[in-house]
């Protein structure tokens, strides 16, 4: 019989043991069974970790003012990559194996990106007319510092026929 105390459930995130405990050490036998990689009870430091299935994760910044509880990076979609092929494939695409090694990288290519974006500003000055550089020069005085981007400003054209001039009468000299 059960003291009052016991339960037949555990609580969340399941029952801990030490791995060094003998209990952890003889279910860990029980756990593995006999397949390819060898017999069961097999230690990690020999035999190594297993590769697959491996956890990937897309992330983006979090902008939303209910998401800012859950920290800066929200997780967009999470994937178990099964093999190797299913692995690149996903990384393709901007996955990346591990949480914290993916708002790593995307810490990275946003750092990245500002750089990049005032590399291409500066060779574009060297295209730019003399108009086109004070409007830049412009637009940085009135920020304070600088812009990688200088937003475009429409230039307005009318469609159409060009409307006729018509000159004044010339005035009669007496």
């Amino acid at each position: 019989m059960a003291s009052a105390g016991f339960s037949d459930r555990s609580g969340p995130g399941g029952v801990q043991w030490s791995r060094g405990s003998a209990y952890a050490m003889e279910m860990a036998k029980w756990e593995m069974g006999y397949n390819e990689y060898g017999q069961p009870g097999r230690p990690r430091e020999i035999y190594g970790n297993q590769e697959y299935p491996v956890m990937c994760y897309l992330m983006r910044r979090s902008n939303a003012p209910h998401e800012v509880s859950a920290g800066p990076f929200v997780v967009v979609d999470m994937t178990t990559a099964d093999d190797e092929n299913a692995l690149r494939n996903l990384q393709s695409r901007g996955y990346v194996v591990g949480r914290k090694a993916a708002e790593d990288a995307l810490v990275e290519l946003e750092e990245r990106a500002i750089p990049l974006a005032a590399a291409e500003r500066a060779a574009g000055e060297q295209r730019m007319s003399e108009k086109a550089k004070a409007e830049a020069d412009k637009y940085e005085l009135s920020t304070g510092k600088h812009a990688p981007v200088i937003p475009e400003t429409p230039i307005v054209r009318r469609r159409g026929r060009p409307r006729k001039v018509e000159t004044a009468p010339a005035a009669v000299q007496e």
